[in-house]
């Protein structure tokens, strides 16, 4: 017999479910009847109302009787026997905003909901664990994933029903949302034993998940071949990056080939860098106007975005720019890194330090309007003779390439010279767009986010020169550190002074990794000793010691339905990567055993998988590489200010560089023991070995 998901389209509603939906239709043609005669009688916001998330918020006054994930709506389900109706979105998401306005706000949609459902809603970027477990349920239901994602759960939380976006009439071939869900109850209520066969297979599936260890001896190099393998393959010669369209920037991936080519001299590999950074950076994914990256491009070519704009997009692009420009002196890049990191000083940071979490794709219910602009417009604000320029550069016309407007793009990088001349009338064009009615901004602020914005920022002030870099860094990091660690626990997220409880692996493994990255630039004790702590919590809380590796949440976790392993890279690099490269830093750093046994085992644990399926451990490969190659840690002290620029703007693969400018604190780090001079000194580093070098381009 095929699984239930697989039936679910032949379905026969029986004369139960014909009944109740004849109940269903009357009834809410009998309220619509009352509201037209005497208007809306006063629907009070539902309990997402009480909500700091702005994506709960958006639904606050829908019909639905919304909860948000609590014991209380647990309880409900168990009590009165219901299938929990789960709907997991984010505020920047297009189609979630879509299924707001056609089928969370209609009456009709929303009392078959209610008549039968406890309903959930919930912020994934509140509960990635949550969004973990059961976007994993959806893929090996459908093979296809995506938001707004809808679970139908059992009252014991597994999963019977997924899918994504569901249209309230009849299109691509599915029945209206109303008479899926009425589908979906006579299933539960008629074909319980049918249902709970699928579960238990479903659930049994997810749990070996956690199970992949792979007991090799051996950690060697056949990663890193199989890796720069695989993404020669993945590689789009003609519009650069990995892969085709719907088109996402695989950020790893690429600073994998970046570390290759400058280890290998290898022009091709560093070719394939450049011609996809140029790429997005000339296309409509980049915000030429006011700086930052969009989410994704939904063609090959880079030139048409889907709009929203993610904190952790812009921040591992940066680091990938950084890397770049580093290595090819490249002023566009510097020119793509300031634009991104002011971009998000300027409109992405609380007054405390925090950085905020997206910007919305949708404005005045369009997706893309805010960005977009008419020849007529282009023509009005900016002068003739620079506007004449700026459209033949930036590819204006008056058929437009969006819905009859302009995405600015360019055919290919500008000049210095043409940069500057284009500035006054980009300066035009942002000033009119701050005129409009802006997109939602997500005021959260994400403990994981910020550190992966926190590296960006601290990477930038050293390669870059610019100190207010480093201050926007240490100021998102103290504010974490003084609002989000608390008890010996980190908080996932923060609103302004109210602070969330969750925390999840990817708050100690990324926010760990960007204060290890501000102690680098700075040597400040305090970072290290911070990012030192967190190490320790996470392997108390975290680290599976029987098959090795990470969960994704903490210990006797209640409400989730699986603990689970996230071994993947997505949009942003698995937090089990993440540990490791913390885990490999501290070890080569202080040369303690206790970091060195787990990582080992971890990587042992995962080989296995990566080897199989390379395109999805690019962090992975980055941090094995290190471990089997070593770091190459490189200690300046006293350095004169010609040559500390000069090893500030170095790209050294594997390569971790440490400026000390003044004696400080640094007992128990075993890197810099013996190696404090008055005098100018360089040191290199690798495998527990130290060497005094008298050139720094022996390096």
């Amino acid at each position: 017999m095929l699984p239930f998901y697989q039936l679910r389209t032949k379905t026969t509603l029986g004369r139960e479910t014909e009944r109740i939906k004849r109940r269903n239709w009357e009834f809410v043609h009998s309220v619509l009847v009352m509201k037209s005669e005497i208007g809306n009688f006063g629907q009070m916001p539902n309990r997402l109302s009480a909500s700091l998330s702005p994506y709960l918020q958006q639904h606050k006054d829908n019909p639905v009787d919304w909860y948000p994930w609590s014991g209380e709506a647990l309880l409900r389900a168990r009590n009165e026997k219901r299938p929990i109706f789960l709907s997991i979105g984010y505020s920047s998401c297009h189609w979630c905003h879509v299924m707001e306005r056609e089928s969370f706000s209609d009456p009709r949609i929303a009392d078959i909901l209610n008549r039968h459902f406890v309903c959930i809603k919930v912020d994934r970027e509140e509960r990635p664990d949550l969004d973990h477990v059961y976007m994993t349920a959806l893929q090996m239901m459908t093979g296809q994933g995506g938001w707004p994602l809808n679970v139908f759960l059992t009252p014991d939380l597994k999963p019977f029903f997924c899918g994504t976006y569901f249209a309230p009439d009849s299109r691509y071939g599915r029945p209206p949302f109303g008479d899926l869900l009425l589908r979906v109850v006579d299933i539960f209520n008629n074909q319980a034993d049918l249902v709970k066969k699928n579960t238990d297979q479903l659930v049994g599936m997810l749990a070996q998940q956690g199970q992949f260890f792979d007991a090799r001896e051996q950690i060697d190099d056949k990663l890193r071949e199989a890796t720069l393998l695989n993404l020669k393959k993945a590689y789009d010669p003609e519009g650069g990056g990995l892969g085709g369209a719907p088109k996402f920037f695989h950020v790893d991936g690429l600073r994998f080939l970046l570390k290759e080519a400058v280890e290998k001299n290898d022009s091709e590999l560093l070719g394939m860098v450049t011609h996809s950074l140029n790429q997005m950076a000339s296309g409509g994914v980049y915000d030429h106007v006011g700086g930052g990256f969009h989410r994704y491009s939904t063609d090959a070519a880079w030139q048409v975005p889907h709009f929203e704009k993610m904190l952790y997009d812009n921040a591992l692009l940066s680091s990938l720019y950084l890397e770049t420009y580093q290595v090819t002196e490249n002023t566009a890049y510097r020119s793509v890194i300031t634009g991104t990191l002011d971009w998000v000083l300027r409109e992405m940071t609380s007054k405390d330090g925090g950085f905020y979490s997206a910007i919305d794709a949708d404005s005045e219910h369009h997706e893309g309007k805010f960005y977009v602009w008419s020849e007529a417009e282009i023509d009005k604000l900016v002068p003739q003779e620079l506007g004449i320029k700026f459209k033949t550069l930036y590819n204006i016309t008056r058929a437009g390439n969006f819905e009859g407007q302009n995405i600015p793009h360019l055919s290919s990088l500008l000049s210095d010279e043409d940069r500057a001349e284009m500035k006054p009338a980009l300066d035009i064009l942002l000033a009119e767009r701050k005129q409009r009615i802006w997109p939602l901004i997500d005021r959260k602020v994400l403990t994981s986010w910020n550190g992966l914005m926190i590296t960006a920022f601290a990477k930038a002030s050293r390669v870059l020169g610019e100190p207010n870099y480093l201050t926007a860094a240490e100021r998102s990091a103290d504010f974490i550190w003084r609002t989000a660690f608390k008890d010996s626990h980190l908080s996932h997220v923060s609103f302004e002074s109210t602070v969330g409880i969750e925390s999840f692996l990817e708050d100690y493994a990324y926010f760990a990794e960007s204060l290890l990255d501000l102690f680098e630039v700075t040597l400040n004790r305090k970072y290290f000793d911070q990012a030192t702590k967190l190490a320790e919590i996470l392997l108390a809380n975290f680290y599976d010691p029987e098959f090795g590796g990470f969960w994704t949440t903490q210990k006797n976790q209640a409400d989730l339905l699986i603990r689970s392993k996230e071994i993947f890279d997505g949009a942003v690099p698995a937090p089990f990567h993440l540990a490791l490269s913390v885990l490999n830093r501290l070890f080569e750093l202080t040369g303690d055993s206790k970091w060195r046994e787990p990582l080992k085992k971890s990587i042992q644990s995962i080989l296995g998988s990566a080897l199989e399926s390379p395109g999805g451990f690019h962090r992975l490969a980055l941090v094995v590489d290190e471990f089997v190659r070593g770091s190459r840690m490189i200690v300046a002290t006293s350095p004169e200010s010609e040559r500390e620029l000069a090893i500030s703007k170095k790209y050294v693969p594997r390569g971790h560089i440490f400026i000390w400018k003044e004696k400080v604190n640094l007992e128990n780090i075993s890197l810099f023991q013996a190696k404090w001079s008055s005098a100018p000194k360089l040191y290199l580093c690798e495998s527990g070995a130290c060497q005094e070098v008298a050139e720094f381009s022996l390096l």
